[in-house]
C-alpha cells in the first residue's frame, strides 16, 4: 500500500514538474514571438504604422485603423476578401477598412493609416508635383509612384505628411543649395520605408538609374 501511494505521488510531481516546464518553455516562445514582431515595425507614429514583411491589421473593421496598403517588395499572392490578390514588386493593393485579407508570405510593408490622428500639418505652400503617377486616390490619401530619371529635376513641389517606400538606391539633392549634393545626404536605400513631415523643395536625381518610389501621402485641404 505504501509503494502504491509513493507512486502516485511520483507520479503526480512528476506531472506538475512537466506541466510547469512546458509552460516555461511557452512562455519564452510567445515572448521571442513578441519580439519578433517588434522588431518588424518599421514606423510607428500618430499617423502611420508600417510593419516589413507582417501584417498586424489583415482583419476587417480593427479599432482605429483605416486603410491599408500592401507595397510588395518581390512578387505575392493572398486571398483577401475581394479574392485572390496578386502584385509584383514596386505594385500596390489597398483595402478599406471594411475589408479583410490573409497574411501573405514574401517581402512586403503593410502601410494602415491611423484613424485619431491629430491635425493634419501643412508645407508653406502647395504646388503639385510633375512627374509622378497616382495610381490610387480618395478623399483621405493618395499613392503615387515617385519617379525621376538619372539627372533629371522635379522642380519646385509641395509634399504633405506621407510614407515613403523606397525601391531603387539613388542619390537626391536639392540643386538649390547643393547642385552636385553633400557627402552622405540624399541616399535612398532600396527596401527602406520613412515617413516624411510636410516640405516645399526641388529634386535632382544624381545617380545613374532612376527613382522609383511609392509614396502613401495624406491629403490635406488647400
Amino acid at each position: 500500500m505504501k509503494i502504491k501511494l509513493y507512486s502516485i505521488f511520483l507520479f503526480a510531481l512528476t506531472a506538475n514538474f512537466a506541466f510547469a516546464k512546458s509552460n516555461s518553455i511557452s512562455t519564452v516562445n510567445i515572448d521571442n514571438n513578441a519580439f519578433a514582431n517588434k522588431d518588424s515595425i518599421a514606423i510607428d507614429n500618430p499617423y502611420f504604422k508600417v510593419v516589413r514583411n507582417g501584417a498586424q491589421f489583415s482583419s476587417s473593421n480593427t479599432p482605429n485603423i483605416g486603410s491599408r496598403i500592401i507595397a510588395a517588395l518581390e512578387n505575392i499572392k493572398f486571398k483577401s476578401s475581394r479574392g485572390k490578390i496578386k502584385i509584383k514588386r514596386g505594385e500596390i493593393a489597398v483595402f478599406n477598412e471594411n475589408e479583410f485579407y490573409e497574411i501573405p508570405t514574401g517581402s512586403y510593408f503593410e502601410i494602415a493609416l491611423k484613424k485619431d490622428h491629430p491635425q493634419l500639418a501643412k508645407p508653406s505652400e502647395w504646388v503639385e508635383p510633375t512627374k509622378n503617377k497616382i495610381i490610387y486616390e480618395d478623399n483621405e490619401f493618395r499613392v503615387f509612384e515617385e519617379r525621376l530619371n538619372p539627372g533629371d529635376i522635379r522642380e519646385l513641389h509641395s509634399h504633405a505628411q506621407r510614407v515613403v517606400v523606397r525601391l531603387n538606391d539613388v542619390q537626391l539633392t536639392d540643386p538649390r543649395y547643393h547642385p552636385n549634393g553633400k557627402p552622405g545626404t540624399g541616399m535612398q536605400v532600396a527596401n527602406t520605408v520613412k515617413y516624411a513631415e510636410p516640405m516645399v523643395h526641388v529634386t535632382k536625381n544624381l545617380s545613374k538609374i532612376p527613382l522609383f518610389n511609392i509614396v502613401i501621402e495624406y491629403k490635406i485641404k488647400l
